[in-house]
């Protein structure tokens, strides 16, 4: 139960409504629902969070829209645009190994030297937690 309308179920019921019709209209933006709506965007948030109805008309709006991006970057791929190849087999296509990677090597190209110098820390370590001997 979705809180702060006074235990009132016909209020909530429409409030909703408002809130579902916007958020598919919106393509379930929350802040775009709510101005659209006229209801407030933290009241749009609780919804969201507390009512399963309005919760999944986000979800569906969301997955709706990411259907549609995708529809569009296929159009992109069917036309040949290297952009939407490239970002495809970027995303897509790690497991055949179309990842780009960045390599870090030392002078030349040979492996990066590191050198750690502990001895002074090791000794002062040593030093402050030897019992005294006096």
């Amino acid at each position: 139960m979705v809180n702060g309308e006074n235990g009132n179920p016909r209020k909530r019921e429409e409030t909703a409504r408002r809130i579902i019709a916007a958020v598919k209209e919106t393509h379930g933006m929350l802040a775009a629902a709510a101005e659209r709506s006229g209801i407030g965007y933290r009241t749009v948030c609780r919804y969201a969070a507390e009512s399963p109805a309005v919760k999944e008309a986000v979800h569906v709006a969301k997955e709706t829209m990411l259907d549609f991006a995708e529809s569009k970057l296929f159009q992109a791929i069917n036309k040949g645009q290297a952009w939407a190849i490239a970002f495809y087999l970027k995303t897509q296509g790690k497991q055949r190994g179309y990842i780009e990677r960045q390599e870090f090597t030392g002078e030349g190209g040979q492996p990066i030297k590191v050198e750690l110098d502990y001895r002074e820390k090791l000794i002062s370590a040593i030093s402050r937690n030897a019992p005294d001997s006096g």
